[in-house]
């Protein structure tokens, strides 16, 4: 009689798997929310039953007390209810299968044609599971991607995803995957000047004026003046030192911008001018970030004719009010290399070199009717 009733569970069992989707009841299917038990417990139909799993996971077994189910798998359910049965029950015959198997979904949220639920597909990865969402919203750079699994946020890469085709960004999906597509916070900021492409920008919320740059296609390196940058947040001028934030890469120097901000690199006016005897007289531009020194102008106008006199060569200075004549040993630096006399170049410097064999301080005024032009005409101190 025994053996006939064991031959009837097995039966039983064989055929409610049968009824139930033969890829959900693997020996690794794990329960969860949604899912339809059946329990049977040889000679005792009163422990016997069907139970839906509920969302905490948690069921009342007729006989055997609350067991949580969810993440286990049927196997595991059997062993715990055969125990928990042995407090009623001597050697307990008990077999659990799975009736109904619950939905294999992904969800997908958020900037998508379709938000909802989607019965997931062999094979099925991100990309399929939006497409089938109709498709994303907004631009793939303005929004921001996570795939939730189990206690688990994973960032999604969209940018990779749909502009480059990079495949490991299209991430496998399990069931009970949920995907959720937001659209970045933005700000919207004018940058002008001396950039590639001055214009309106939105950019990420929290970003600083480095990334404001970039955004402009970075800046003219001959002409920016980024030390004198400056924002100006509604009419409140704040100065920005873009040459510390981009070339040496201070991070305390990316000063975070605002909604509306409006972003100036201007002209970089920083300019000597140097006449006398050399090969192209006139007004240069001193560049940021390195000293220009006596030589280097000297250089940069072409350096000097065969009829310059370098043992003194002038540098007129304009210091508040007051012009002042410093006199250089510039051949000293020529023959013996010494630095004192090959001094950095201000900003506004007038750098004079007289003939050799007609050599008066006469040719000095000369040059200062030179200097009162340059400063008349705006060329120097950027007026």
């Amino acid at each position: 009689m025994r053996a006939f009733v064991l031959l009837a569970l097995i039966s039983l069992t064989c055929l409610t798997c049968l009824t139930a989707q033969t890829l959900q009841t693997s020996p690794e299917y794990t329960l969860d929310t949604g899912d339809v038990l059946s329990v049977v417990v040889v000679n005792h139909p009163e422990f016997s039953g069907e139970y839906a799993v509920p969302p905490d996971g948690r069921v009342l077994f007729h006989g055997a007390g609350e067991l949580v189910v969810r993440g286990l798998t049927l196997k595991q359910v059997e062993a715990q209810l055969r125990e928990a049965l042995r407090q009623r029950l001597r050697e307990p015959a008990v077999s659990v299968s799975l009736k109904q198997a619950r939905p294999m979904l992904v969800f997908v949220e958020g900037q998508v044609g379709k938000p909802g639920a989607y019965p997931i597909q062999p094979g099925w990865r991100v990309f399929e599971a939006i497409a089938a969402a109709e498709g994303l919203k907004i631009l793939p750079e303005r929004a921001v991607g996570f795939l939730m699994r189990d206690n688990t946020t994973i960032p999604l890469d969209l940018v990779a995803l749909y502009h480059q085709g990079d495949p490991t960004a299209n991430i496998l999906l399990q069931p009970g995957d949920k995907i959720s597509i937001q659209q970045r916070q933005t700000i919207r900021v004018y940058v002008s000047g001396q950039v590639n492409m001055p214009g309106f920008y939105d950019l990420e919320l929290g970003s600083g004026v480095v990334q404001a740059v970039a955004a402009a296609q970075g800046y003219h390196p001959d002409n920016a003046s980024l030390r004198r940058a400056f924002i100006d947040r509604k009419g409140t001028i704040i100065p920005v030192n873009l040459y510390a934030a981009i070339v040496e890469g201070r991070p305390d120097q990316n000063i975070p911008l605002q909604d509306g901000d409006l972003l100036i690199v201007p002209t970089n006016l920083s300019r000597f001018a140097i006449v006398g005897q050399v090969a192209r007289p006139g007004y240069y531009l001193i560049p940021e970030g390195r000293p220009m020194l006596l030589s280097d102008a000297i250089a940069l106008a072409g350096g000097i004719t065969a009829r310059a006199l370098t043992s003194r060569v002038f540098i007129l200075r304009l210091e508040g009010n007051e012009l002042k004549r410093l006199e250089i040993p510039y051949q000293r630096f020529l023959k013996r290399g010494d630095p004192t006399a090959n001094p950095p170049v201000q900003e506004g410097d007038v750098i004079f070199l007289a003939e050799t064999k007609r050599f008066d301080y006469s040719q000095v005024t000369s040059a200062l009717s030179t200097l009162a032009v340059l400063w008349g005409s705006g060329l120097l101190k950027g007026r």
